[in-house]
């Protein structure tokens, strides 16, 4: 009988990934390594917590090989590309550097390098949201304005910017009306303690 601890292993270096982006481990100091490990050690159960709840079955990091196994309760793998402070980020950054570097003095390479390779979060996914009705949408899709993200995981929403708000002249003449009176009595409270 195959007992739970070699099950559990056998599933954690199944697990086992490479980051995305190649680059040769030794290029990086050791010390700069295992912080990217410990990022992603604290970052795989946060991002498991997302989708399942329950303690993470795997959870690896080796900083000699940048290597790195992440595996939910629900026994999926999440992508950890897709977000930022995890290894696949940190390997992604520092690939953008070296990509830049071996461009040399050819700016519109180097420029390449960062913006065809974007690291970390782009467009994350909000899969443990919950919707609100009695907080209304922020604006209509197809209507221009700023970018204003309801936090309800309806995505952004563009309103126009209002007109004017009535109450926000009258709150900023009360603030300077009166702010200068407390300033002023506070000042007299001071000198009055000090005699």
């Amino acid at each position: 009988m195959v007992s739970f601890r070699a099950t559990l292993l056998a599933l954690a270096s199944a697990a086992i990934v490479a980051a995305d982006y190649y680059i040769d481990p030794t290029s990086v100091d050791l010390l700069t390594r295992r912080a990217w490990c410990s990022d992603e050690l604290s970052n795989c159960p946060i991002i498991c917590q997302q989708t399942s709840p329950g303690t993470v079955l795997a959870n690896t990091c080796d900083p000699e090989t940048l290597t790195y196994g992440c595996v939910c309760s629900n026994g999926l793998q999440p992508n950890m590309s897709e977000f930022s402070l995890t290894l696949p980020f940190h390997v992604c950054q520092q690939w953008v550097i070296q990509c830049r570097n071996d461009c040399g003095i050819n700016n519109a390479c180097a420029a390449s390098c960062a913006e065809d390779h974007p690291c970390g979060a782009q467009e994350p996914k909000r899969v443990n949201t919950t919707t609100s009705s009695t907080m209304p949408a922020t604006g209509t899709a197809g209507s221009t304005g700023p970018t204003v993200f309801n936090g309800l995981g309806e995505g952004a929403t563009s309103s126009p910017k209002p007109a004017g708000n009535a109450a926000a002249p009258a709150l900023l003449q009360f603030g300077s009306a009166y702010g200068l009176v407390v300033v002023a009595a506070g000042m007299i409270g001071g000198f009055a303690v000090m005699l």
